[in-house]
């Protein structure tokens, strides 16, 4: 998947935003898991920077755990983004 894709994950109204304490060290890393505009449910390690400037760092397809995980909480049923 391309860098623009991954940043269209921002732009989902269902993702979730959430700390990733295993790797902030010296500086707050987040995640963020959502669908991309795609339809590929993606999880995206970033920070965010000074004045609302994200840097992304890493982006990879979700596991099946990761998206069932994200289906419950989200209340997307499974097969709504069939596109992947």
């Amino acid at each position: 998947m391309s860098f623009e894709e991954a940043q269209t994950v921002f732009e989902d109204e269902s993702a979730f935003i959430f700390p990733d304490e295993l790797h902030s060290t010296g500086e707050d890393r987040e995640i963020v898991i959502g669908y991309s505009s795609r339809s590929c449910l993606l999880l995206v390690c970033f920070i965010e920077r000074v004045l609302s400037v994200i840097c992304i760092f890493s982006a990879r397809r979700a596991t099946k755990n990761e998206r069932t995980d994200y289906e419950k909480n989200a209340g997307v049923k499974s097969g709504e983004n069939a596109n992947e």
